[in-house]
């Protein structure tokens, strides 16, 4: 170890690491996968939260001009505020306004973030305005956490909650230079009044594809939605400018090809909805891999097999996520705490490997490694049963059939089909 940084640790740790009962961790990021960590690790271990904004919230903090944000005025959830909150805090109906009904919006689910640091007593230990440039490895047992404006810090474990809803992910189409079209991504949507009276192509078929299709169907000529996945028509049937389309393989100034031979003209404008890609400016690439957003070497989408003091949480997506960050902060805590062993590195190494190496093998693209979907329950349930954990809840379990229930008879409104009372009754916050 350098001099100098074995002269930082001894003054501010005192002892060394193998002597010390409990670990000093540095948490990046303050949004909901970053609370969900701190609120866990704190009962085992120090934790140190990196927040580069003033508040909490990380994609759902306050923020009044939408600019830069993946989030738009309009938008509200998904999922309902029964099915969406953590496991061991409920979402307080009174921070819903009653306008948004059981699916809150920004605003809602900032006041519900804001509310669970509060219960978790967790604003004393974040450090707010912390730009975190750089992250790397001492020795086997310390990591060096460097700022931009703040001397730089030592801990013995890294987590990772820095999300994933920063970088757009911009698929490139051939022509997309030369067309002359303006091709925006969902992180530039605002409101539909830019599309007024235009012929509009989107191209994406997951929720924000739905969403900002329908709304922007409200001011349009034309929708043209562009995707592949199955039943796109059962979510616009009842839109009669909104018609269903292949993907966009090559932009023209007169005309956009698609993928099954058929050419759109007259389009004004493009919108991607085509997802975010996984991004951690402040690591080398020596320690993180991404290819294709698929980020390798990672035990159980959570430890750097390699490394097994750096995590990430939060990296699954088309998920539950606040339940699902809460529950891989409980197996990182069993993990760390020594309540789950786990192999060497050379085997978690292995174990990794194979993991992806069996994806790649199966029909699909890389990219979608992380994505769970209908996997993801069983994924929570290993992570349960791997560490020990409490089960899921029965009313979870509960409320996410009624929710899958009600999204299959009513793809088009499901926000607006009242929820089951008995279903989301909540307990008080645990």
């Amino acid at each position: 170890m350098p001099c100098q940084w074995a002269h930082l640790l001894v003054k501010l740790h005192g002892m060394t690491h193998q002597t010390r009962t409990n670990r000093n961790i540095a948490i990046i990021g303050a949004g909901a996968a970053g609370l969900a960590a701190a609120s866990v690790l704190q009962r085992t271990q120090s934790v140190t939260l990196f927040e580069q904004h003033s508040v909490v919230g990380g994609l759902w903090r306050t923020n009044d001009n939408f600019k830069h944000t993946a989030l738009y005025p309009s938008l509200r959830s998904n999922l309902p505020a029964g099915l969406m909150a953590f496991l061991d805090f409920p979402f307080q109906r009174q921070l819903i306004p009653e306008h948004e009904g059981d699916y809150p919006g920004p605003a809602a689910v900032a006041a519900y973030l804001q509310a669970y640091a509060g219960h978790h007593q967790l604003i004393p230990k974040i450090q707010f305005n912390a730009e975190v440039t750089r992250v790397s490895p001492i020795n086997d047992t310390q990591w060096l956490i460097e700022l931009a404006d703040r001397p730089a810090q030592i801990f013995d474990a890294v987590v990772v909650c820095n999300g994933h809803y920063t970088q757009p992910n911009r698929p490139l189409i051939e022509g997309s230079t030369e067309s002359g079209l303006s091709v925006l991504h969902a992180k530039d949507y605002i409101n539909p009044d830019p599309f007024r009276d235009q012929q509009v192509l989107v191209w994406g078929s997951k929720a924000s594809g739905m969403d900002l299709v329908r709304e922007i169907s409200t001011t349009a000529k034309q929708v043209y939605w562009c995707g592949h996945d199955l039943g796109m028509d059962a979510l616009v049937q009842d839109k009669s400018n909104v018609s269903i389309h292949a993907d966009p393989t090559k932009l023209n100034r007169d005309a956009i090809e698609l993928a099954d031979g058929e050419r759109l003209t007259g389009v004004d404008q493009v919108l991607l909805c085509t997802g975010y890609q996984y991004q951690f400016p402040f690591l080398d690439e020596a320690l993180i891999t991404i290819d294709d957003n698929l980020v390798h070497g990672l035990h159980q989408h959570i430890l750097l097999a390699k490394r097994p003091t750096l995590a990430f949480i939060g990296l699954p997506y088309l998920v539950i996520p606040f339940p699902l960050f809460l529950i891989q902060s409980q197996w990182l805590n069993a993990v760390l705490t020594g309540q789950l062993q786990l192999p060497d590195a050379p085997q978690l190494i292995a174990l990794s490997d194979a993991e992806v190496a069996q994806h790649l093998a199966k029909p699909g693209e890389p990219r979608h490694f992380h994505r769970l979907g209908a996997d993801q329950l069983a994924y929570l349930v290993h992570l349960i049963e791997s560490a020990a954990l409490a089960p899921l809840p029965d009313s979870f379990l509960a409320r996410l059939k009624a929710v899958y229930e009600i999204k299959l008879a009513h793809p088009q409104d499901f926000r607006a089909i009242e929820l089951p009372s008995q279903t989301f009754r909540d307990p008080p916050p645990a």
